[in-house]
């Protein structure tokens, strides 16, 4: 059973160059979004939360919107390089690919769909149509291309059957791991989902057998 994530447990990223106060800011509007969702949660409270002014929130930040792409932009930086490390280290590839979606996720998907607030939270678009998300989204896409076209090259993987290069691989593996969150019920099922997809995909780039392949 996953463990109950707390809304104050995000951290950010040590290789993130973010300052001290815009990491306050961060981790304050986390815990308020998570506890009040982006329609209730003030300015007021992410200030009070950081420890500083609202006054001095906004010398900072324009409202709240501007914080939440903020938060949105710093978790795809952190995401990026851990998707890297996770392909980097090799393994089965249904572990590696869970290992992946986990790394994709941090610590934040687990409290935001943990949250009373989840749908309002997941329904918000506008901070994924930002040009710096975009890109290290397309950068996770072509991380994952290079690891299957790595793994045909040296036979770990097949493509046989599935009339599809690498990098077409790598987007089905992306839509369907961002579109489990439409369906999931709460963070165990969405969990389980992405167990179920990473282990279909490692059973569809699997080599072929010496029998198969007759």
């Amino acid at each position: 059973m996953a463990r109950a994530l707390q809304y104050g447990d995000m951290t950010l990223d040590p290789e993130t160059s973010v300052d001290p106060k815009d990491a306050a800011i961060l981790r304050a509007a986390f815990v308020a979004f998570a506890r009040y969702g982006l329609k209730r949660t003030s300015m007021e409270d992410i200030a009070k939360g950081a420890g500083m002014s609202r006054p001095a929130l906004y010398l900072r930040y324009c409202g709240k919107e501007d914080i939440f792409n903020a938060l949105v932009r710093t978790h795809f930086q952190r995401a990026e390089r851990e998707v890297a490390r996770v392909l980097d280290a090799g393994g089965p590839i249904a572990e590696t690919l869970l290992a992946a979606f986990h790394a994709i996720d941090g610590e934040a998907v687990e409290a935001m769909l943990n949250s009373p607030h989840a749908d309002e939270i997941l329904s918000a678009d506008t901070p994924f149509n930002q040009i710096e998300v975009q890109e290290a989204h397309a950068r996770i896409t072509a991380h994952i291309a290079a690891w299957i076209a790595a793994g045909v090259a040296d036979g770990r993987m097949s493509l046989r059957g599935l009339q599809a290069t690498p990098d077409q691989v790598a987007e089905l593996v992306m839509a369907t791991k961002f579109g489990i969150k439409s369906f999931a019920k709460d963070f165990g099922s969405y969990r389980e989902a992405q167990a179920r997809v990473a282990a279909i995909f490692a059973k569809a780039l699997a080599p072929l057998t010496p029998d198969q392949a007759r």
